[in-house]
């Protein structure tokens, strides 16, 4: 049967679903906050390999998504709370109705006060279903802002990267269209924040609606505005859930930049957030320490503290800046087109159900990858107490899917105890400007398996010969 809203029967049938709707509320709310925690780990691992791999774009999306998962999270808590608190008001007032002040007894002056600040106790709880209702539709009215801000972005992205095509046939133009178009773009996402920020001021007045209007229909398409409309203007009607909606975001950062402040120093001098050095081992430089599931390597990692094998292997993950190294020390392997960077590339697409993969090195590139290692071995130095070590690289991935580069030291002559691994190579001080320096300290100890077996096996014959003689 087809619903008429303007109907008497559909209306009765909103309000009773309306006043039973808390139970699907909190069925939803908690599905969703179980979802949030759940996939959070996730992407904080890929955020961190985005971070890793110097990837801008991916890093400032995944962020971006993580941040917003942390306000959902906090909103749909505050609502089961609140929640849970209005079903315990709502049982208290079948038991014991409304407040009746002649029973506390107080003085004149406090139940006056209390009679015009508390009132009734049907209105508390009136005021809670609001403030309920109001924090559950900001929820996933978030939800659908966050939809739209990463397809505002896509759109952006997508047109730049196809905008390429014309690059072939004049440069000129295409920076001309390219900037022409990013220039118009931003500036419509301007005007879209400063509406939205401004509870719809651009809409309020006839010569700013005259140039929003058509960047309001388009960008309506883009972020998909059309599905959740009558949602937003329902919301923005109210001003106190008005600006709720709007203050969220920027309260959240502010008391999480404050609230980060605060914690118990345990030392003056001593810091247990530094990076590796001589006087620190911080686990990231550990593969034995490292969690598969949580951890990364910190730009160079060793197998563990404690080496029992006469040989070291040593990994050092990948960054843009080494390629731009190796550019700068050898012009001959700088491409005619820069390729780095988010954009569509044929290699990375592969069939949905992965039995196509079109990623295929040609031959000449792998003579490339082959003199690009070599140059690599030459800025790349690495010593253990201050001696040079020989060392020759080679691709690989190391456990956490990090790509990078790793190369296996020979220390069968070094003796027991501490000693310190030293990465030197370029150090960009500034954009293209490289010198050379010590990247990283790793301190480990050296006690090989031969030397423990030789000092037992020493052990034992001077055992048996004290019960000899």
């Amino acid at each position: 049967m087809k619903n008429d809203y303007r109907s008497n029967q559909f209306k009765k049938l909103l309000d009773n679903l309306q006043q039973e709707s808390w139970q699907l509320e909190l069925i939803i709310s908690g599905f969703a906050i179980y979802g949030l925690i759940a996939g959070y780990d996730s992407i904080d691992l890929e955020l961190l390999k985005a971070v890793q791999k110097e990837e801008g774009f991916t890093s400032f999306m995944l962020s971006t998504l993580l941040t917003s998962m942390l306000i959902l999270i906090i909103i749909l808590l505050t609502h089961v709370v609140i929640r849970g608190l209005w079903i315990g008001a709502r049982g208290l007032r079948y038991v014991s109705g409304d407040i009746d002040y002649r029973n506390l007894n107080y003085s004149e002056k406090f139940t006056s006060f209390l009679k015009n600040k508390v009132g009734a106790f049907d209105h508390y709880i009136s005021r809670l279903e609001n403030i309920c209702s109001t924090l559950f539709a900001l929820a996933f009215l978030m939800i659908f802002y966050l939809i739209s801000f990463f397809m505002v972005i896509g759109v952006l992205a997508v047109s730049i990267n196809y905008l390429e095509i014309i690059k072939s046939n004049s440069e000129t133009f295409y920076e001309f269209i390219k900037g022409c178009f990013i220039f118009i773009y931003v500036f419509s996402i301007l005007l879209l924040l400063i509406d939205f920020l401004g509870a719809g001021i651009l809409k309020k007045y006839k010569w700013t609606s005259i140039i929003y209007y058509p960047i309001y229909r388009i960008f309506s398409y883009i972020t998909l505005s059309f599905l959740y409309r009558p949602l937003v203007y329902n919301f923005l009607d109210q001003k106190k859930a008005r600006w709720i909606g709007i203050l969220i975001i920027p309260v959240y950062f502010i008391v999480s930049l404050f609230s980060s402040g605060f914690g118990t120093l345990r030392s003056n001098y001593l810091d247990h957030e530094q990076n590796t050095s001589q006087q620190f081992t911080g686990k990231e430089n550990y593969e034995d320490q490292l969690s598969e599931d949580t951890d990364m390597v910190n730009f160079a990692s060793i197998p563990s503290k404690i080496i029992e094998k006469s040989y070291l292997p040593v990994f050092i993950s990948y960054t843009n800046y080494m390629e731009d190294a190796v550019f700068k020390n050898d012009s001959t392997l700088l491409p005619e087109e820069d390729e780095r960077g988010f954009g569509f590339h044929l290699t990375n697409m592969q069939s949905a159900s992965g039995l196509v993969n079109f990623h295929v090195t040609p031959i000449d590139n792998l003579e490339n990858q082959s003199k690009y290692l070599k140059v690599f071995d030459s800025i790349f130095e690495l010593q253990i107490d201050s001696k040079k070590q020989v060392s020759i690289f080679n691709l690989t991935k190391n456990k956490q899917e990090q790509f990078g580069f790793e190369t296996i030291l020979d220390i069968e002559e070094l003796s027991r105890g501490k000693h310190f691994l030293r990465i030197l190579g370029p150090d960009e001080k500034e954009k293209g400007i490289f010198e050379k320096d010590t990247l990283i300290t790793i301190p480990f100890w050296y006690f090989p398996e031969n030397s423990t077996t030789s000092i037992n096996q020493h052990s034992i014959v001077l055992r048996d010969s004290v019960t000899t003689n």
